[in-house]
């Protein structure tokens, strides 16, 4: 009989949501291929809170959702690494929930670098041809290298400008792509190999590795 884990997660706007969710699901899944024993990974559950404060807001999530096996917490870094929102939201927030008797504990950081668009740009043969352009990434100015992707400021701006440059390959007909359209596609078939070159994704990842372990899945 199959052990069963049930993930919950947040985020910080409603497009991290269609993102992560898949992109959450798929790390688990590939995980539990580490277990000695047979995990059955439920689809992750999204958690919403109302609270305008980060750090009240994950704690009520936590003792609300006290029966999820973990939660995962999501918070772009928006800056060149992830110390900052460490500092001040991640450790704060989970250092109140562990103070917190009724409260789920077992709880994990999504903190992508610089923001969740960078890690759509992580496969970018995989976005080009979910914007349906042919174009390199030097006429898209995109860069040439996955190690360059977290440096980027913005890496909206960079996507938007794909999409633009794009639009001249496409039929006058077709009704114009936006970013929104991009999160849910690519993040079903963004693949964990391509994901594991961006440092932000394997701390998350090694992140999420122990929290198996904070449930005896994992030695």
């Amino acid at each position: 009989m199959s052990n069963i884990l049930q993930i919950g997660f947040t985020v910080e706007g409603t497009t991290d949501e269609r993102f992560l969710s898949n992109i959450i699901r798929k790390t688990y899944e590939n995980l539990v291929f580490e277990c000695s024993s047979d995990i059955e990974v439920h689809s992750p559950e999204f958690l919403e809170t109302d609270s305008t404060d980060f750090i009240a807001g994950i704690e009520a999530l936590a003792v609300e959702y006290d029966f999820f096996h973990v939660i995962c917490v999501h918070c772009d870094a928006d800056s060149k690494d992830a110390t900052r929102v460490l500092s001040n939201k991640i450790n704060p927030a989970f250092d109140a929930v562990r103070r917190n008797i009724n409260a789920c504990k077992n709880l994990v950081a999504v903190v992508p670098v610089r923001m969740t668009e960078a890690w759509m740009m992580c496969d970018l043969d995989l976005l080009k041809q979910k914007i349906g352009t042919s174009m390199s990434n030097a006429d898209l100015n995109l860069p040439e290298k996955v190690h360059q992707i977290e440096r980027i400021a913005n890496p909206k701006p960079p996507i938007n400008e794909t999409i633009r440059l794009s639009q001249t390959e496409i039929s006058r007909r077709r009704r114009k792509l936006t970013i929104s359209d991009l999160y849910s596609p690519i993040s079903q078939e963004l693949s964990i190999e391509s994901l594991m070159n961006l440092p932000s994704y394997q701390k998350f990842a090694e992140d999420a590795r122990d929290s198996l372990r904070e449930l005896n899945y994992l030695k």
